[in-house]
């Protein structure tokens, strides 16, 4: 679906030229929608982006739209706007009961003023009606049908039927299930439920997928894909992989009942909606199969629905106390917390605690998830097992900089808000003010707003490529600019074994590794003045230490 918006700004002063708002697709599952277009005012750089939902009882619901992201063809018509080949944005949200039964757009812009856009939500709004009362099977007619059994004096009749209806026969097996029970009968099979947006903990999955089904075992997938709002169930053996949309968890439930299940591995919820449908599958799966229940802490959603411990000013809020969690929850604005449906930490703790708590073993990947995994929940880290990934080391690079020429700082991944982009913006920025000869080399892409002449994305790479593209673009040095506390961060230990410089904030796994490393600094500051300040000095140390100079 292509909805044209709205093309004039709701501000205070009038705009010396005209806003276009689009959305080019939107899919929704009656839980949550998705989205993408883009948005370009003509007057100014649009800086933030907000998706209101409206709710009949007054609620509005707000999280925030992603903004910068590529978009050539918008270029191609407005070639006079410098923003324009960066006007792309991405949006998603849920609900947990309700629907909304309107929803907007709240743009701001780099001069201050405010544009709105409507978006029809279609189907997204569309409610079941509810059954007349007429109706075959309304209660109405089955009162009127009763007193009439009773009029004709057809008594056992009317109890044969009463009985019925309050012990209604079970329900038949939907297609999906029997499609599924016939892929597993008679094998041994292990659930992860995992989602399907990339990153270490996929990396993690398909390396233990691959083990299990060398061994003969039968893996079943479970993840939600996001862009298409679709839950998805894969079977792979060795031969093949058979997937399927799937219309509840109930229809999975139903279908493992009956099958050899020898273990449920919950490696990462995040992007679920209704996480508390997720966490009734897991308790009940474990009751009813007995099979060993595995939960991996690749992120923080056992802790928090803001699964990297962001709160709702996008910091690292440290697990603070319940209370402040508490004021946190309802007014945060991520599209992940959204999709979960909930909004008490008090639930949320319980809910998960009750998972951890019949769980066979909690997997952590550093010290730093253990920490915080106790600080949410005493005493689980006596019972939580420490496994650091493996990582394959990649070749040493040739990082030798001659004295006056210009500082290059890598920054590896897609960088996205929770992995600092507006670091990496506020550090660019930083470079320009003060003039520095400095610049930023982003292999992959920063997912934000940058007019910074100082940042070159290069676009997707393999890992195996980072040695030769390090030395292509003659990377000094690496900087990991998430804002939240890394679970591992396997960028952090493939930049260690290049033996080319890191730099981190000082958060989680990430910190401790670069703690530990001679070439590693940890920075007290991620304001770009700051950071700029102390990878200068970081660098003038590495240039010491190169050339054996004392300090």
């Amino acid at each position: 679906m292509t909805q044209d918006l709205l093309h004039s700004p709701q501000s205070e002063r009038a705009a010396p030229s005209p806003f276009i708002c689009q959305v080019d697709e939107m899919v929704s599952n009656g839980q949550g929608i998705f989205g993408y277009g883009w948005a370009l005012d003509h007057a100014d750089s649009i800086v933030r982006g907000t998706l209101r939902l409206h709710f009949k009882d007054g609620r509005v619901s707000k999280t925030h739209v992603t903004l910068g992201r590529i978009r050539d063809d918008v270029a191609k018509v407005f070639p006079e706007h410098p923003d324009a080949a960066k006007c792309g944005m991405m949006f998603f949200a849920g609900w947990s009961d309700e629907r909304p039964h309107a929803a907007d757009f709240v743009f701001h812009t780099k001069d201050g003023r405010t544009l709105t856009a409507a978006l029809d939500l279609g189907g997204a709004n569309a409610q079941a009606e509810p059954l007349h009362p007429e109706a075959p099977g309304g209660r109405r007619h089955l009162v009127m049908q009763a007193l009439r059994y009773l009029r004709q004096g057809r008594i056992r009749e009317l109890v044969s039927k009463v009985r019925r209806y309050g012990h209604p026969p079970p329900p038949e097996r939907s297609p999906e299930e029997i499609a599924l029970v016939a892929k597993l009968t008679g094998r041994r099979c292990r659930l992860v439920i995992d989602h399907n947006m990339g990153g270490g903990a996929n990396v993690f999955r398909e390396r233990m997928v691959s083990s299990w089904l060398a061994a003969g075992d039968t893996v079943i997938l479970l993840s939600f894909r996001v862009d298409t709002m679709t839950t998805i169930v894969d079977v792979r053996d060795a031969e093949a992989v058979w997937s399927q949309p799937l219309s509840g968890l109930e229809v999975l439930e139903a279908a493992l009942a009956s099958i050899n299940l020898a273990e449920i591995f919950l490696n990462c919820a995040v992007s679920f909606p209704n996480a508390s449908g997720v966490q009734r599958l897991l308790l009940n799966l474990k009751q009813r199969s007995g099979a060993a229940l595995v939960v991996a802490i690749h992120e923080y959603f056992v802790i928090c629905p803001s699964p990297f411990l962001l709160d709702k000013n996008g910091t690292y809020c440290g697990v603070p106390s319940i209370s402040q969690c508490e004021s946190c929850l309802p007014q945060h604005e991520d599209g992940f917390v959204s999709l979960t449906g909930e909004r008490s930490i008090q639930h949320w703790r319980q809910m998960w605690g009750e998972v951890l708590a019949v769980a066979d073993e909690v997997r952590c990947f550093s010290q730093s998830s253990k920490r915080l995994l106790e600080r949410a929940y005493p005493g689980i880290a006596r019972h939580a097992t420490l496994q650091p990934h493996e990582v394959e080391p990649l070749r040493a690079v040739r990082r030798a900089r001659p004295p006056n020429t210009t500082l290059t700082i890598g920054v590896i991944g897609f960088i996205s808000h929770h992995k600092g982009a507006a670091v990496v913006a506020d550090l660019a920025e930083a470079i320009s003010k003060a003039q520095a000869n400095v610049r930023i080399v982003v292999f992959g892409s920063l997912d934000t707003p940058s007019s910074s002449d100082v940042i070159l994305q290069t676009g997707p790479y393999s890992r195996y490529d980072l040695p030769d593209l390090t030395e292509k673009y003659g990377v000094n040095l690496a900087l990991l600019p998430s804002i939240c506390p890394e679970t591992f961060s396997f960028v952090a230990h493939e930049v260690i074994s290049m033996g080319l410089p890191l730099m981190c904030l000082d958060l989680g796994a990430q910190a401790d590794l670069a703690r530990s490393s001679p070439l590693g600094r940890v920075s007290p500051h991620q304001d770009g003045p700051g950071l700029l300040q102390e990878i200068m000095a970081f660098d003038h140390d590495l240039y010491l230490l190169n050339s054996k100079v004392p300090s």
